[in-house]
């Protein structure tokens, strides 16, 4: 199994034995779209949870301001409707607790509107970079830009399962005995792996790929619970993923 040691040996060797035959690399030639949408990916992340620690203040002071009875007004309290709302809700409490919640009120707005513009940009850059990850169901901009730019060059990867390793996604023999099990990993790139996970699911949602689902049932019937089918189907869609991108090809349902 790889490890930090292993690594750090083959490193190792690889400086002391061919350090003159390393080809030159400059990191400026690692400027690609891929490192942009990895960019564009971590600054929504940051605004996303931004945003949701502002809906939390909000709930509070609203709380202070109208008991539970806010949650009556509207069915959402933070849709674009409410919030207006509350910026034209007159003085009924301590002013200083009003201002606090129009501040957070327009913060959030201009959130919303930055995370807006961050996924037109990734759109706009996967449009330009020739990707067609988005033609994959259940794999929107978001998500097709957070997985390009963690998987970066598709072509270091040599086969589906290197990136399956890489993403977490490739079960970890545990043996004892004659017996072999597999078990889930938790190393890899998290992100990435998080980022299969969201796309295996909605591919058994209810609006989500027939044939996702019918591999998903297939692996149910073999034997397996729902959530050893579900890291099935996982590791599945690293393989089209991986297909999709080395080939730039856009994503046909098989039949």
């Amino acid at each position: 199994e790889k490890n930090d040691s292993l690594d750090a040996l083959g490193v190792a060797k690889v400086m002391m034995n061919s350090l003159d035959s390393l080809p030159a690399f400059s990191i400026a030639e690692s400027d690609t779209s891929a490192k942009y949408l990895k960019e564009l990916s971590h600054d929504r992340a940051f605004l996303v949870e931004e945003c949701t620690r502002l809906k939390n203040q909000l709930h509070l002071a609203l709380h202070r301001i109208y008991n539970t009875e806010y949650r009556t007004y509207f069915k959402n309290p933070f849709s674009p409707q409410a919030l207006q709302h509350w910026l034209r809700i007159r003085p009924v409490c301590d002013p200083y607790v009003l201002r606090a919640l129009k501040r957070k009120v327009k913060r959030m707005q201009q959130l919303r509107v930055l995370i807006r513009e961050l996924e037109k940009d990734m759109q706009t850059l996967m449009d330009e970079a020739g990707y067609t990850l988005t033609t994959a169901s259940g794999c929107g901009t978001v998500l097709a830009a957070s997985i390009i730019g963690e998987v970066g060059d598709i072509h270091r990867f040599k086969s589906p399962a290197a990136l399956a390793k890489y993403a977490g996604c490739a079960p970890r023999e545990c043996s004892s005995g004659k017996s072999t099990r597999y078990r889930k990993t938790r190393s890899g790139n998290r992100t990435l792996n998080c980022a299969f996970h969201r796309m295996a699911l909605s591919q058994i949602s209810r609006t989500g790929n027939p044939v996702g689902l019918r591999y998903w049932k297939k692996k149910v019937s073999e034997g397996k619970s729902k959530s050893q089918a579900l890291v099935c189907l996982r590791r599945h869609m690293v393989n089209v993923v991986y297909m999709m991108l080395k080939h730039s090809s856009v994503y046909r349902c098989p039949q």
